[in-house]
């Protein structure tokens, strides 16, 4: 969308209703997220860490309302592709900021595959666990790739089981923590609480565990009664999961020790699981969670591996990316698949769950501006946009402070600072490359 231009529209199927739209919502939100981050938010938040993810929430409802109002006026599979393009042109910075949300994926399946592999290695026989786990998580994006390349129609088609399976086992856990005779709730009293703003800190550490809800907006464009489906699907989507979270977090705390999650911090779900339902709540856990991490690692593939396509049409990245073979863009997922090994293996987890969520929080911050810019044309109330915005680059510096507090976190400021700054290097350099080769090609013919 080269100046913010748009593609010809084309006829879609309107299919989808509320029940389908929050399904999206749910489905993208209440993933691998969960699984991957309450460890590290419980062992920075202790007993508040129910809060973090309540402030993680509130943020993401600020910023489901600029997507809403853009969904409803701009839908379309390009999603916040369009959203950006549309409020800044289709120059360096949206591309830098497109370019941005493409690495947001990488990293956010990173840390997806880096939980599947801790869950699934759990499941295999003790004498095999540490030969498999740092073989699980490239394994886990290798065969998804492959999947995406070989059968995409599956990938959609299995996502409704897959989320139906996550869910369903993570409620067993919920009913069955809350229910059992061995839950405290002391330690989520305040006198275990960290400062407010550690509080802060540790929900935008796990904020990626909301990011799900951005999906929605692929799918506006298939959205019956958009006026009154788009609101129900966001804000539905984002409460339900907090509501879920805190209840999730709540149990999770009343039966394990700070120092308990802590141990088990790349598995705390199935640990908590396993003082109240045995050896097979630990396997049910587990299993749940390599069912959930891999469906995020999925749909995370299937709509990160757009994007490149998307851009390329919008001349903000090469042209190579586009091309097709049997209707697959193999350049774009192979793109994917490798960037995301190399975080897994050169990043920790701690590193990789900050500069998830840091990616994400630029991006809705912008969109955030993006939609108090176009405030006219979306029938928005500019004032609550801007307001969203504050709140995303607020907790977004309130998290890099305390970072910058903890010498043993620190090196994760170096990859926030690269996830912020290469993706607008690289749309330079590859503006003007693009710019060198069109004057040549211009002097040879």
């Amino acid at each position: 969308m080269s100046g913010g231009a748009v593609r010809p529209s084309r006829p879609t199927e309107r299919d989808i209703g509320v029940a389908g739209a929050l399904s999206i919502g749910i489905g993208g939100i209440v993933g691998g997220g969960i699984f991957a981050t309450l460890g590290l938010a419980g062992s920075q938040a202790r007993g508040a860490t129910f809060l973090s993810f309540i402030v993680g929430g509130v943020v993401a409802l600020l910023t489901a309302y600029s997507y809403v109002r853009l969904s409803l006026t701009y839908p379309g599979e390009g999603g916040t592709v369009t959203f950006l393009n549309r409020a800044f042109g289709g120059g360096r910075f949206a591309g830098g900021l497109n370019t941005l949300l493409v690495l947001s994926y990488v990293i956010i399946m990173a840390l997806y595959a880096s939980a599947f592999a801790s869950y699934a290695s759990g499941l295999l026989p003790v004498a095999a666990r540490n030969i498999g786990l740092p073989l699980l998580a490239p394994a886990i994006i290798a065969l998804l790739a492959l999947v995406n390349f070989v059968g995409p129609q599956l990938v959609e088609r299995s996502e409704g089981l897959f989320n139906a399976g996550k869910l369903a086992i993570l409620l067993v856990f919920v009913v069955a923590g809350l229910a059992s005779p061995t839950l405290t709730l002391e330690r989520l009293g305040p006198a275990d609480w960290v400062s407010p703003v550690q509080v802060v800190g540790s929900g935008m550490l796990v904020f990626l565990s909301y990011e799900g809800f951005e999906l929605i907006a692929n799918a506006s464009d298939r959205i019956r009664t958009p006026a009154r489906t788009l609101p129900l699907a966001y804000y539905g989507s984002v409460l339900a999961a907090m509501v879920l979270y805190v209840l999730i977090s709540i149990v999770a705390i009343g039966h394990l020790s700070f120092d308990a999650l802590a141990a088990a911090r790349d598995r705390s779900i199935a640990a908590a699981a396993e003082t109240f339902l045995g050896p097979f709540g630990a396997v049910l856990l587990s299993i749940g969670a390599v069912l959930a991490t891999a469906s995020a690692i999925n749909a995370d593939f299937f709509g990160a591996a757009k994007l490149p396509v998307i851009l390329a049409g919008d001349q903000q990245m090469p042209k190579r990316y586009a091309r097709a073979i049997w209707g697959r863009h193999p350049a774009a997922l192979l793109l994917i698949a490798v960037l995301a090994i190399l975080v897994i293996r050169y990043v920790d987890l701690h590193a990789i769950s900050a500069a998830a969520s840091a990616g994400f929080l630029m991006v809705f911050s912008m969109v955030n501006v993006a939609n108090a810019t176009l405030a006219r044309q979306t029938g928005s109330q500019r004032w609550l946009s801007i307001l969203a915005a504050v709140a995303c680059f607020g907790a977004l510096s309130v998290m890099v402070a305390q970072i910058a507090f903890q010498p043993e976190h620190r090196h994760a400021l170096w990859l926030i600072f690269g996830v912020a700054v290469l993706p607008f290097v690289y749309e330079l350099l590859y503006r003007l490359i693009a710019a060198r080769a069109r004057a040549e090609h211009g002097a040879d013919s």
